[in-house]
C-alpha cells in the first residue's frame, strides 16, 4: 500500500488522496484534479 498523499482539487476544492485515486491526475504537471472532476471533465483532458 502506498503512502497517503493528500491534495486539494484545483476545480472543486475537495481533499483527496492522490495515491489511492484511480482517475486523479495533475493538470499541466502541477494542478491536482480529483477522481470526480477527472471523470466529469474527461472530455477536456488533453493527454489521453
Amino acid at each position: 500500500m502506498s503512502e497517503e498523499k493528500i491534495e486539494t482539487c484545483f476545480l472543486c476544492g475537495k481533499k483527496f488522496d492522490m495515491n489511492n485515486s484511480e482517475l486523479a491526475y495533475y493538470r499541466n504537471g502541477k494542478y491536482p484534479i480529483c477522481d470526480y472532476c477527472a471523470e466529469f471533465y474527461s472530455f477536456y483532458r488533453e493527454d489521453l
